[in-house]
């Protein structure tokens, strides 16, 4: 059972007086509890944020840090969420060096995979989705006496080795990707003792100001790389020889034309004849994304797709097997051009049910036809008046 001191400060806002009350927790017998401080650092997420698209790099970097979280078998705790890294603790426990080598082979290997499967995945060019399968992973582990503060409610890690553990991601190690773990760990116990397949651990310190020499050792993924499964090539959609098209030529960025198409957040400016789009929020639109279109009483889902029109062109397509008469049809949104003007080309490719198929032509055909060539005038509209 922990003892607890409390204070009490006194703060002011431009309104009204706050009173904050802290309570910091401590163990019995003079702090003797470990808890383990363990940091997956993403690598490379200041510059990334920094030169690309920042709504699409959002969405990957919170994609990632939810794969971390969900990767953890050694349950920790979370103290934050810290824009690039996660701050995780286990208050009281330090698990053995066979359980942490495995934590960090686990998060290490999901977190390429899913960088190698978004990049065979990826139907955007900017520059946040094709810069993402550089970015890189790092990890910070520490052992210290337990010290905890309570604020509204929130129980976190407090003090110097809080401290400390942040400091390391700053370091003199060379690589990108290593395993960081201070002297303290278990005693100073060699990590990768009994297991071979690691690398060797290699010893470090640094000089950092408050805390003096720190000293570490480090290990380096790169060998762990060869066990990350590479997705399957895409099979993309087989195509009719002679869909029906439509083409135009706009006056604005092919990047910002294609954002306007893809981005679900922005379909109801264009699409008017559905009520109203469902999809999972917080997420880059990419091969295998779904979405549900409400077109009056009716839910139709829709597919992402993509395909080969030639080089230098940008390809978005829907597919969706939720239409009369139609056992699957597929839009596809072709664009090229340069941050001036874009070339937009609207094709729709179909495969009729048997039997009854034919009647098609006369039943939807002309619907569909009008229902794109309204959506590609509003694009127009919106892209121009936007530029």
């Amino acid at each position: 059972m922990r003892g607890t001191e409390q204070s009490l400060v006194r703060t002011k806002t431009c309104h009204e007086s706050i009173t904050l009350t802290f309570d910091t927790v401590y163990p019995e017998n003079d702090m003797s509890a470990k808890s383990l401080y363990f940091i997956p650092d993403i690598s490379g997420f200041t510059s990334f944020v920094k030169s690309v698209e920042v709504e699409h790099s959002q969405h990957i970097i919170s994609e990632l840090l939810e794969l971390i979280i969900d990767a953890d078998d050694l349950k920790l705790s979370i103290a934050e969420v810290e824009g690039d890294a996660v701050f995780f603790y286990k208050p009281d426990v330090v698990p053995n060096s066979d359980d942490i080598l495995r934590q960090v082979q686990k998060t290490y290997i999901r977190f390429h995979e899913h960088l190698k499967f978004y990049e065979t995945r990826r139907i955007c060019d900017c520059g946040a989705c094709t810069t993402a399968v550089n970015l890189s992973l790092k990890f910070v582990v520490h052992e210290a006496p337990t010290s905890m503060i309570t604020v509204k409610g929130k129980e976190k890690p407090f003090g110097e080795d809080v401290i400390r553990v942040h400091r390391l991601l700053k370091n003199s190690i060379p690589s990108k990707e290593y395993l960081l773990y201070t002297d303290n760990l278990l005693d100073g116990a060699d990590l990768i003792q009994n297991d071979q397949q690691w690398s060797k651990s290699e010893d470090g310190e640094d000089e950092y100001e408050g805390l003096g020499l720190v000293s570490y050792k480090s290990i380096g993924l790169a060998f762990l790389k060869k066990l990350i499964t590479v997705p399957s090539p895409l099979n993309y959609d087989n195509l009719r020889n002679e869909p029906f098209h439509y083409s135009m030529d706009i006056k604005a960025a092919k990047s910002r034309v294609f954002e306007l198409i893809t981005n679900m957040n922005e379909r109801h400016k264009w699409n008017k004849e559905a009520s109203e789009f469902k999809y999972k929020k917080g997420v880059v639109n990419q091969v295998g994304f779904k979405h549900i279109c409400i077109i009056g009483d009716r839910s139709i889902g829709f597919e992402t797709v993509s395909n080969d029109f030639g080089p230098d062109k940008l390809v978005y397509g829907e597919k969706t097997n939720q239409l009369p008469l139609i056992k699957e049809g597929i839009t596809y949104f072709i664009l090229e051009g340069d941050e001036t003007q874009t070339k937009l080309r609207i094709e729709y490719h179909y495969k009729r049910l048997p039997i009854i198929g034919w009647l098609i032509k006369l039943l939807f055909i002309g619907r569909i036809e009008s229902g794109l060539q309204e959506s590609l005038k509003l694009i127009k509209e919106i892209a121009e008046a936007e530029g």
